[in-house]
């Protein structure tokens, strides 16, 4: 069921067409946008051949860089004010969740969420409230209190770095002992030299948690 009220989503893609049985959408995060992380989606294609790259823009301008994009507002110190943000965004990425799955005649799970910072902390929200095949969560925490309602059992990857002074450690921690009761299953990474970014060791330990579930 498509919903009403949401925001168009739009972004780069690498589409395998006909051959697609999975998708994989990278979630972006505070005043980037979607050419930045499908640049992963370019190392990992040779090695996933049946899925399609997605990478959405937040809907949003970012408050803080009118170049980049938002998923929700983060500077105006409002927890309530960020946590509807958040959930409008999670309303609109599960609409083009639903379109996309729709096009490449998939069944509603099939698809994982890898985000980074921003974008990790849609992916857990909206994990929480659907059914997928497992979560890529770099730089990230858990926004918000769990949900009241059934919880979906869903896969996790959380990886952070343990100089990060965007996104202290100690929000991994947090979202790590939320989570592991709730989830599937759960695995950390903490690397000791990296602050608020991805390395490559992190991106092939993401690529081989999809490749483990396809």
């Amino acid at each position: 069921m498509i919903m009403s009220n949401t925001r168009k989503l739009i972004g780069p893609i690498i589409d395998k067409a006909s051959e697609t049985k999975f998708l994989v959408f990278f979630l972006h995060g505070w005043g980037s946008d979607g050419n930045d992380l499908i640049q992963i989606g370019e190392i990992w294609k040779s090695k996933l051949p049946n899925v399609t790259f997605i990478a959405p823009n937040g809907p949003e301008v970012c408050g803080g860089n009118p170049h980049g994009r938002q998923w929700f507002d983060i500077l105006s110190n409002d927890n309530e004010h960020s946590l509807y943000g958040l959930h409008q965004s999670y309303l609109d990425l599960k609409n083009f969740i639903e379109i996309h799955l729709k096009k490449y005649n998939l069944a509603h799970d099939k698809y994982f969420l890898v985000g980074f910072s921003q974008g990790t902390m849609l992916a857990i929200y909206t994990s929480l409230r659907e059914k997928l095949l497992g979560v890529v969560g770099y730089s990230g925490a858990l926004m918000g209190n769990l949900p009241s309602k059934e919880i979906k059992k869903n896969d996790y990857l959380l990886l952070h770095g343990q100089n990060d002074t965007i996104v202290p450690i100690a929000k991994m921690h947090n979202a790590v002992e939320q989570l592991k009761p709730v989830a599937k299953k759960l695995l950390e990474k903490i690397y000791d030299e990296l602050e608020h970014s991805i390395n490559e060791e992190g991106i092939l330990e993401g690529l081989n948690f999809i490749k483990e579930r396809i």
